[in-house]
């Protein structure tokens, strides 16, 4: 799969799933291991199972507990860690 149809990459135990669109890709590899071959100005690591691909983000939510959700441009919802949210904002601040 090109890296850039790459919408976010969701770790599975062993295993990482690699999503696009409709298009789901699981590989087995680590997802620090994976994280390590991506470009740091495209992909950050937004949660302990989420990495995500800027470009695909649309805005940030806040839910009623302060808790934050990444909304991507085909409405797919992923949780926001505190330091993913650091290292999100530095990103797009950058």
């Amino acid at each position: 799969m090109p890296i850039g149809r790459v919408d976010y990459i969701e770790a599975q135990d062993d295993y990482v799933a690699v999503k696009a669109g409709e298009l789901s890709l699981l590989k087995e590899q680590p997802l620090a291991e994976l994280e390590k071959g991506l470009e740091p100005t495209r992909f950050v690591r937004i949660h302990r199972r989420y990495i995500l691909q800027i470009d695909r983000l649309a805005r940030i939510d806040t839910t009623v507990t302060n808790s934050r959700i990444a909304v991507l441009t085909n409405q797919t919802r992923l949780p926001i860690s505190r330091s993913g949210y650091r290292r999100l904002t530095e990103l797009l601040e950058g």
